[in-house]
């Protein structure tokens, strides 16, 4: 038998099991971000050649994403449930899929309105929120009051969004075989389809999709699989999602893993899915990003490099003026005034656009 070698005759284990897990750290960067760029030229061939032949060329990635976030095919088990809201004007949806799971949220429809913006919450929020309920200290700013002010009906869905049920929620989703995301994109659905029921005027196949912090993920998520959604704005999401899941950098930028929000971690993600390639695939529409300077979610600078990447898409089509990125001085939050315009411009009340 051979000698002992003397580096693992007095062992410690903990220092073992922490040398091997920055080793597996340190191989699992190279794999999903180092060896990103090689799996994206071999999952990705766009065609600029006109809108009809680049949406073909992007529609087996499409079918990849729907596979990946997998939403579930959910039924009403009776009709939408309507009662009174704390937002002024407001109304509380409820549809029944199952004894124990409902879609929910707001919706305000001022008299005369005929286009529908839907705005997501993030994290730690709600619907009320999005209408400055019970103030406009927040990351929305209030901004669903504006739009129901200049015409517009406003859906404020409910989701799930305290960190530590959330972790859970994501823990049973994934054994389940589907994903919080692709569960709340279905109940998404369900809403639009309760509120063409509820207000025919409205026109539901041609919304627009507004998202503020985790709002602006499902924005980035589910407007590439949902047709309704002709226009989507992300605000304080956008990211180099590469670095943002995997390299810890405190100097620049927070991590999920770090604040222990293991919910954000889908199984192959980032196969070939960072943020510049999933946008590909809300292009030709219309699509803002929002970040703030002083945000803590990302790095301006490759939050800029990461939106450089997928703005081309929209460029060769020749529809440069349908993306924007906009880089405000604030902190995580909208910038309600350049929002506002970015709407005025792309998703006007009158329905021109």
């Amino acid at each position: 038998m051979p000698d002992v070698d003397p580096l693992h005759r007095n062992f410690d284990p903990l220092k073992r099991n922490a040398d091997r897990a920055e080793r597996l750290h340190q191989w699992f960067t190279a794999e999903i971000v180092d060896g990103y760029a090689a799996r994206r030229d071999r999952a990705w061939s766009w065609d600029h050649t006109g809108e009809a032949a680049y949406l073909a060329s992007v529609a087996e990635r499409r079918a990849e994403w729907a596979a990946l976030l997998n939403p579930p095919h959910l039924t009403p088990l009776d009709e939408v449930r309507v009662s009174a809201a704390q937002v002024p004007g407001g109304h509380w949806l409820e549809v029944p899929v199952h004894s124990h799971l409902s879609a929910e949220g707001v919706l305000v429809v001022p008299e005369g309105a005929r286009r529908l913006i839907v705005m997501q919450h993030g994290l730690g929020s709600w619907p009320e929120r999005v209408f400055g309920i019970p103030d406009a200290n927040n990351g929305n700013r209030g901004l669903g009051a504006d739009l129901v002010r200049r015409g517009y009906a406003v859906l404020a869905p409910l989701n799930l969004s305290m960190v530590d049920l959330r972790n859970r929620a994501q823990d049973l989703a994934r054994l389940a075989g589907t994903t919080m995301e692709g569960l709340e994109l279905a109940r998404c659905r369900l809403l639009l389809d309760a509120v063409a029921d509820l207000h025919p005027e409205v026109d539901t196949g041609a919304a627009a999709l507004i998202g503020v912090s985790w709002g602006g993920m499902a924005a980035q998520f589910w407007t590439p699989l949902e047709d309704r959604f002709v226009a989507a704005a992300s605000v304080a999401f956008f990211n180099d999602r590469l670095r943002k899941m995997v390299v810890e950098d405190p100097e620049h930028y927070g991590t999920f893993a770090a604040r222990g929000e293991h919910h954000a971690f889908l199984p192959n993600h980032l196969g070939v899915f960072a943020d510049a390639e999933l946008a590909s695939l809300i292009c030709p529409r219309p699509f803002l990003v929002q970040h703030g300077h002083h945000d803590p979610i990302g790095w301006s600078p490759q939050i800029e490099a990461e939106f450089t990447r997928t703005r081309r898409h929209w460029d060769e089509l020749g529809v440069g003026d349908r993306v924007e990125l906009h880089i405000h001085d604030g902190g995580h939050e909208v910038d309600k005034d350049n929002l506002l315009a970015w709407v005025d411009r792309n998703f006007p009340v009158t329905g021109t656009a």
